[in-house]
């Protein structure tokens, strides 16, 4: 099994500190995709936006069902879903992510 090594100090970079714990999220599932495809850093556009599901299932509940839950950004009392386009624009803001020819 390959395995990716990460700082153990990476989030008190202020880059890190500045785009939060979902695009810490997309950049490690990025990570993990070019160590695992041998890319040399690179991840085309259209995996970038299907690294990571922001829905997940909840434990079941006592009637055995379970919900499934959208992660969403709110302000106030209006929100939106989180997508990974969103978060790509963290990793960009910040300067985790640079835009190259068809991908990151």
């Amino acid at each position: 099994m390959a395995w990716v090594r990460i700082d153990d100090q990476f989030d008190e970079h202020p880059k890190h500190q500045q785009a939060g714990p979902l695009a810490w999220a997309l950049w490690a599932a990025g990570l993990a995709y070019c160590n695992r495809n041998l890319t040399d850093g690179f991840i085309p556009a259209a995996k970038a936006r299907t690294l990571i599901s922001w829905e997940f299932c909840e434990p079941p509940g006592e009637d055995g069902r379970r919900k499934i839950v959208t992660v969403c950004v709110t302000s106030g009392m209006s929100g939106d879903d989180v997508t990974n386009e969103y978060v790509i624009g963290l990793l960009l803001g910040v300067g985790l992510w640079e835009e190259r020819d068809g991908g990151y």
